[in-house]
């Protein structure tokens, strides 16, 4: 299956940080739910289907070419972008739902000889049949941390809850969003951008070997870097 690319942001700082060299950051949130989990099932796929109309990023996939790192945004088609990519259920019977979510987030998401990764968001619905109505069951999205972060996920998880349990899910349709998010580097101005962050870290890491004017100059950086200035000392 051959996917249109409609445009292509190369991966800088945190957001390359996070799939150098092969390595991977997989991210997961759990709603624990109880109640009717079939109604999800069945609504999953219109859900999914306006959640990538609505979120760009959703359509979008890690490209590794000779050690250079980008993120293709693919044109929106529901027959390239099937549900199916996107939301799996689950029943969990002797495994718990912790150790399949664990074992999920160290998987490795690269295919075609460790180039790509998509999808980069999947909703899982971990249920156990035999147990009654008013048991736990269990929705996960996975998320890669190189696109989204934490509060996106909760958000996508609020937004897909909400559409796939209203009672004319089926009939709610979204606009297609063209609308392309900048990466985190291109919101931060230079020269402040990821290393700043990671020398503050080492030093608040390693304060016995940091001189004074080290310590202040890191200081300095970091909060230039999150755009609050100098502290009055």
């Amino acid at each position: 299956m051959t996917h249109q690319v409609i445009s292509t942001l190369p991966l800088l700082g945190v957001e390359k940080f996070f799939c150098l060299h092969g390595g991977w950051l997989t991210i997961a949130h759990a709603a624990h739910l109880s109640g009717n989990y079939s109604m999800l099932i069945s609504n999953a796929s219109n859900a999914l289907q306006c959640l990538l109309k609505r979120h760009s990023r959703m359509r979008t996939r890690l490209r590794v070419d000779d050690n250079r790192y980008f993120l293709d945004n693919l044109q929106y088609n529901s027959e390239h972008l099937s549900s199916d990519l996107f939301f799996s259920a689950i029943e969990i019977t002797n495994e718990s739902w912790q150790e399949l979510v664990e074992r999920r987030c160290n998987q490795d998401p690269y295919s075609k000889n460790g180039t790509v990764i998509f999808p980069l968001f999947h909703f899982m619905l971990l249920y156990n049949s035999q147990q009654s109505d008013d048991q736990l069951f269990h929705l996960v999205l996975f998320q890669n941390h190189c696109v989204s972060d934490g509060q996106s996920g909760f958000i996508l998880i609020h937004e897909f809850l909400t559409m796939a349990t209203t009672s004319n899910a089926l009939e709610i349709s979204e606009p297609l969003n063209t609308e392309i998010l900048p990466l985190l580097g291109q919101l931060i101005p230079r020269p402040y951008e990821f290393y700043q962050l990671v020398e503050w870290n080492h030093i608040t890491y390693n304060p016995e070997n940091i001189t004074q004017k080290q310590f202040e100059h890191a200081l300095h950086l970091f909060l230039q870097c999150i755009n609050i200035g100098d502290p009055m000392l």
